[in-house]
């Protein structure tokens, strides 16, 4: 048969376990010929299944997709990762799709110096940067100095930013001893860099507070956040929406999407808890690092948003504690946060036939971005608390988990896409997004079934 295969979302060269993970991938087979092949995934020695084979763009190609669990072992291990092809009138056909390195756990990022004083009451403050505007970070800075709560650290992770940012950041952080500036020589991106700070957080500190590159803190924030948290994993408050003069948008975060931080379905769907207004517990690190290796541009606030409502419980505080600065370098802006799946763009009444294709694009394009994504998110959580997990949560991590593979809780996302007809509109209609996704995959595979 002389089967090629291609990855269009492919292994990375190392992974890091920790309790638990998932490797994700997906691709293409070409097998010049029009026979639907068997497709299985092999690591190691260990079979698995894969989501498809669905057509491709072209006969005798076949796309595929696989989320794979991880287990940690003794050591550190090199993995091989096959794809196996078979299937009636084909040759057998064991293709390497690549080796992955796997590390049992992050290994924490050096600090120059040594933070002294980081007692039980202690917030270690991570904040990543990359490229910040000087004069925002600098009065974020100044914001963070003058808590009124003054037993904290700031540790701050660069992302391989220019001279002249580094060069501020070393000026900065030699004003407060408390202050403590790493520089990545490697580009990780916003999610990673996160990632990387949570891993300089000191054993003695109790808790952890995420900040933001250009945001403004109310002096009274962390001390209001440790009076709120209580018996929970997690406090997050409201947030003031400021542009870049100082201007006043909007009083609160909150307009027309409704908040959440008691539904863990909602929030493993959509999340409504901003990294920069909350505060954890650092014993949730021991769940939350490694971070999941997702498609679909993960974030960190998501992640550990869902493991503090899987742990327990979540506190709000519903009055701003922060300036949220919305300039047009930012990730992720205000208006983008609160924008709902509207279906009716995807329709051209007076053109069908385009209608149907930008339906079929949109499905195509979330099943990629957001269904595996979220998946892989609730799947990790079931591998790393497991039976700590109550029954309700366990359901909702599983029906979650279910998304992107052979059995899409249709049925679930079908009801639940009704919720904003009652003012329930927290996860901002992304069910009904990700049933369109869900549909064109069983589409697609009615096609196959048909070729």
């Amino acid at each position: 048969m002389n089967a090629s295969v291609e990855l269009t979302h492919g292994l990375p060269d190392e992974l890091f376990v920790g309790a638990g993970t998932r490797m994700f991938f997906e691709g293409s087979v070409a097998s010049g010929s029009s026979t639907t092949p068997r497709l299985e995934v092999v690591v190691g020695d260990s079979p698995h299944p894969v989501v498809g084979p669905w057509p491709g763009s072209k006969v005798g190609e076949w796309k595929f997709a696989a989320s794979v669990p991880v287990v940690a072992g003794a050591g550190p291990r090199m993995a091989e990762v096959y794809l196996e092809v078979t299937g009636s009138g084909l040759a057998n056909e064991r293709l390497s799709l690549g080796a992955v390195l796997l590390l049992p756990s992050l290994e924490p990022s050096p600090i120059s110096g040594e933070p002294t004083g980081v007692g039980a009451g202690s917030v270690a403050i991570c904040l990543a940067t990359h490229e910040p505007k000087l004069e925002l970070l600098r009065r974020q800075i100044a914001s963070i100095s003058t808590q009124t709560y003054r037993d904290w650290v700031l540790l701050i992770s660069d992302d391989n930013s220019s001279e002249e940012v580094v060069e501020e950041l070393k000026k900065l952080s030699a004003q407060d001893d408390r202050i403590f500036f790493e520089r990545s020589y490697r580009r990780l991106g916003f999610y990673r860099n996160f990632e990387r700070t949570l891993t300089m957080v000191p054993d003695e500190a109790a808790f952890v507070a995420l900040a933001d590159q250009d945001d403004v803190w109310f002096d009274d924030k962390l001390e209001t956040l440790l009076e709120s948290i209580g018996d929970a994993q997690l406090a997050y408050a409201d947030m003031r929406i400021v542009d870049e003069g100082g201007s006043v948008v909007q009083t609160s975060f909150w307009g027309a999407r409704k908040n959440n931080s008691t539904n863990l379905s909602s929030l493993l769907l959509a999340n409504t808890v901003t990294g920069a207004a909350c505060l954890f517990r650092r014993s949730l690190l021991g769940v939350v690092l490694p971070f999941p290796s997702a498609p679909g541009g993960p974030f960190h606030d998501h992640w550990i948003a869902s493991v503090a409502l899987a742990e327990g419980r979540i506190a709000y505080v519903p009055r701003p504690l922060h300036d949220y600065i919305q300039h047009g370098d930012a990730t992720l802006g205000h208006a983008r946060a609160m924008r709902g799946y509207r279906p009716s763009r995807l329709i051209q009444a007076a053109n069908p036939r385009r209608s149907l294709e930008r339906i079929q694009e949109h499905g195509r394009r979330t099943y990629v971005t957001n269904a595996w994504r979220l998946a892989i998110f609730a799947q990790v959580l079931e591998m790393r608390l497991g039976s700590r997990l109550e029954s309700g949560k366990l359901r909702a991590v599983r029906r979650v988990g279910r998304l992107g593979g052979p059995r899409e809780p249709l049925a679930w996302l079908a009801v639940r896409s009704l919720r904003p007809l009652v003012g329930m509109n927290e996860t901002a209609g992304i069910e009904l997004s990700l049933l369109t996704a869900a549909i064109w995959r069983r589409v697609r595979s009615l096609q196959r079934a048909t070729r």
